[in-house]
């Protein structure tokens, strides 16, 4: 059994509170000058208890406290007993993940905090084994509801903001219900996840690859094989061929011979069509020069085609240097076409020679290109085969885990089946506290394994279920059936804290109040711990309360007494 004894700070920030067995209950209350009850510290002292008790730093409260207003090495100190251990928890918030540990007043060898959270789920659980168990964690979970939960799911019992997957296992846990199968259904869906992501992924990469779907793809590969296995089969036929190996070399060797004089030849054709371009001389007829400027002045032609014949027969030299150069240039042109074009046609006889040493039964044309051809075939369909042969090993992984998920499904299933009667004393003790509050009988509650995403389905139906008072209610039933139940004591660690949780209308909080008054004999060897707004209740609502509330309040907070003794702005 887990109890809270006693949550203290050092240095003391706040003062000890001390918890005993059975009701506790921590009060907000208001004050003659300020009527609010919001905001004292009441969340917060239930929050440092789980914080004592090795809840993650980043999704706590405790994270927003602004850590330069605290002081230096501050510790939030937890006395608790699991059955026969008597422990202290100091968990120093500079260093989150060392708390200290002590058990019996002796400092245990502990460094980290997933040390300390294995050795309290051992001494927890006991005798029971791992795969049967939860962690110390996962139990305090729907032992431990804070606020923020808003109590909308007795399922969810977390920060709604927080969006924390709902958690069947420690409910399967506390029903009798072995919850290895769960977990393990739950661990093959997120790998059931993931092979759907690698093989969309490979589904994609197959569609850039071929433009096709994936058995259009399978299509295209079986004509790939084939095309690959007959040409290799026309180049392996061509190899037994005696002095393949000698043929082939001198073909590839022509080949390359022929692809270079042909380059050559084109570029030497280029050049020649743009030596045709050159026209020849282009002059000015000196006579029709000299008589025009004749009529403007005699004897001004005469002069003016005197100078043009000097021009004339200076350029005329030019024109013979620089034509006498084109045709040098033409002429060598010409003469290097004409040697190729011999050259082309001497490896053509001799490529064709060679050639039809090869062609039998009209195998090849171009060895050399048939070749390339085949070489990337070979690739395309190495590579459209390793997409395939990973999509449909994805598959079978697929297909596999999926048979393993159905069957942890079924064996869950079938444990339980074997857990109805504990399920029905559940049912029962809910029923009992249903009538005690509403008058009637008109609820049920049922546990299901279904295959879809949660697995398990817990079926809480009460009297006029919906509104928001009404989801606080069932969480109320469930924890309290849980805590309360005799099917549940070997199971149950004896805890259940509930912050804030009877936000309902008067005369259900004071029903509610009087049947935990009813069942204080039920609570003597366990420990609930609430938190409540006393403006709830009037004096006269007082009066017809069961409880003495003042005789379990363990602590009371105002706005002038809040529980932390600084102000502070969360960050």
């Amino acid at each position: 059994m887990l109890t809270i004894k006693r949550l203290f700070s050092e240095p003391s920030l706040f003062e000890p509170i001390v918890f005993d067995n059975g009701f506790n209950l921590i009060l907000g209350e208001t004050t003659e000058n300020n009527e609010k009850t919001n905001g004292v510290g009441k969340s917060l002292c239930i929050e440092f208890i789980n914080y004592a008790l090795l809840k993650d730093h980043s999704r706590s409260r405790v994270a927003k406290i602004p850590k330069n207003d605290l002081p230096k090495d501050f510790e939030i100190c937890l006395d608790f007993e699991i059955d026969d251990k008597k422990i202290t928890i100091r968990r120093n918030i500079f260093k989150e993940d060392h708390p200290e540990l002590y058990v019996n007043g002796k400092k245990k060898p502990t460094s980290t905090k997933a040390d300390v959270l294995d050795y309290l789920t051992s001494l927890t659980f006991g005798a029971i084994s791992n795969s049967e168990s939860p962690s110390f964690r996962s139990i305090l979970g729907p032992l431990i509801r804070d606020e923020k939960s808003e109590f909308k799911s007795i399922i969810k019992c977390f920060d709604t903001d927080k969006r924390i997957p709902p958690d069947y296992e420690p409910h399967l846990f506390l029903l009798g219900i072995n919850p290895s199968p769960y977990r393990q259904a739950i661990n093959l869906s997120k790998e059931l996840d993931k092979i759907k992501a690698a093989k969309s992924k490979i589904k994609e990469n197959i569609e850039t690859l071929t433009g096709k779907n994936i058995s259009e793809a399978k299509a295209d590969l079986n004509d790939l094989k084939n095309h690959v296995e007959k040409t290799q089969g026309d180049i392996d036929r061509l190899e037994n061929i005696e002095g393949f190996d000698i043929v082939k070399s001198e073909i590839i060797t022509l080949e390359d011979d022929i692809e270079e004089k042909r380059s050559r030849q084109e570029v030497l054709k280029s050049e020649m069509s743009k030596i045709q371009l050159f026209k020849g001389d282009n002059y000015i007829d000196q006579d029709e020069i000299a008589e025009l400027y004749n009529q403007f002045k005699d004897g001004l032609g005469d002069l003016i085609k005197k100078e043009l014949d000097e021009v004339t027969t200076f350029k005329r030299k030019i024109d013979d240097f620089q034509r006498s150069l084109i045709n040098e240039r033409k002429e060598y042109v010409q003469s290097q076409i004409t040697s190729i074009e011999e050259d082309l046609k001497t490896l053509d006889n001799r490529y064709k020679e060679k050639i039809s040493l090869l062609d039998q039964e009209g195998l090849l044309k171009n060895l050399k290109k048939t070749i390339a051809i085949h070489q990337h075939k070979i690739e395309e369909f190495s590579s459209l085969n390793t997409f395939l042969d990973a999509y449909a090993a994805q598959e079978q992984d697929r297909r596999e885990r999926d048979i393993d998920r159905k069957n942890q499904i079924h064996l869950l299933d079938s444990y339980v089946i074997e857990a109805k009667d504990i399920v029905k004393e559940i049912e029962s003790q809910i029923l009992e506290m249903h009538e005690f509050v509403y008058g009637n009988q008109q609820c049920s509650f049922e546990v299901d394994v279904r295959d879809n995403k949660e697995i398990v389905k817990y079926d809480l139906r009460i009297y006029d279920d919906g509104s928001y008072s009404i989801d606080r209610e069932k969480v109320f039933f469930y924890d309290y059936s849980l805590l309360v139940s005799p099917e549940t004591r070997s199971r149950h660690p004896g805890l259940l804290i509930h912050d804030n949780i009877f936000v309902v209308d008067k005369s259900t909080l004071i029903k509610n109040l009087n049947y935990i008054c009813s069942t204080l004999d039920k609570l003597t060897d366990k420990q609930y711990i609430v938190t409540l707004n006393k403006d709830t209740l009037s004096e006269a609502d007082l009066k017809i309360v069961d409880l003495n509330i003042s005789q379990y309040v363990k602590a009371t907070f105002t706005k002038d007494n809040r529980f932390l003794n600084m102000h502070y702005q969360e960050i």
